[in-house]
């Protein structure tokens, strides 16, 4: 990206900008953050391999929490004095940083987890399922407060609160209070999606000075392109290493491609839909 943007400088096409080195790494961070829900969505109702479904719901769950503490550990990093030099010591001291929140984050996150998952299992909260839904719903929320008090990242914190507890506080919970928490997940889950895409559709017309260049935004496409063909080809051969069940090579071009065919997909859904009627 850094190359890519010092190129378009040299040829004229961004005369003016102040796109500095730290500038490519911010914006590297925050585009690494692809976000297959969607696709995800779309899958649900074509009921496709559930082992490509894990994989892409992995992903999804899991990078925007990693892409913004990616982002704080950038903003450590940035050179103040020369935003284009690269400063050895303050790129360990980013990393360091990266694994510390990181790592606080999944124990505060699991904590959380742990004692919602001891007080459904030895209390007698399974009579009371309004109150047992409650605190679930409660608990989850305060690890994301005490992670961000705490100076972490809350988003990690809840992401493995919530990983955890689908593995032992949920298995705890009454039928009532079961059927209530996945509804208000459920509910909670599809509003939060709808008001965001909503949210970045408003977002175009709400700031002003927009700035838009062809060659840069077709760049950007070509980069994360390139960048998400070099991890998803290579992590997948790591992975295969030590799996029984490897993953096809069918299923890494359907997860490299996963954002840039949504559109088909969904055309390939309606077709089907159609057939139904």
């Amino acid at each position: 990206m850094y190359g890519f943007v010092k190129a378009m400088v040299h040829i004229g096409q961004l005369k003016g900008w102040e796109f500095h080195f730290t500038d490519c790494l911010f914006f590297g961070s925050l585009m690494s953050a692809t976000d297959p829900v969607t696709v995800l969505a779309i899958f649900h109702e074509l009921h496709v391999d559930t082992d490509l479904y894990t994989l892409l719901f992995g992903e999804s769950v899991l990078n925007d929490a990693v892409a913004i503490v990616l982002t704080y550990s950038i903003s450590i990093y940035s050179p103040k004095e020369n935003p284009n030099a690269f400063d050895a010591a303050a790129f360990f001291q980013s990393v360091g940083n990266f694994l510390g929140i990181f790592a606080g984050s999944f124990a505060m996150g699991s904590s959380y987890a742990v004692v919602t998952a001891l007080l459904t299992k030895f209390t007698k909260l399974c009579e009371f399922p309004m109150l047992e839904t409650g605190l679930f719903f409660l608990l989850s929320w305060s690890a994301f407060l005490s992670a961000e008090a705490a100076g972490l990242t809350g988003i990690v914190a809840v992401l493995f609160c919530g990983v955890t507890q689908a593995h032992y506080t949920y298995n705890n919970l009454s039928p009532d209070s079961k059927m209530r928490t996945k509804q208000l997940f459920e509910f909670m889950n599809f509003l939060a999606e709808n008001v965001i895409f909503c949210y970045m559709g408003l977002a175009l017309f709400t700031f002003q000075n927009h700035i838009f260049n062809a060659l840069f935004i077709f760049g950007a496409f070509v980069a994360v392109f390139i960048a998400r063909a070099c991890n998803i080809y290579p992590l997948s051969f790591l992975l295969n290493l030590g799996r029984k069940q490897k993953i096809p090579r069918n299923f890494q071009h359907m997860m490299m491609f996963s954002d840039i065919f949504y559109l088909r997909l969904k055309q390939h859904l309606e077709s089907m839909m159609s057939l139904y009627k």
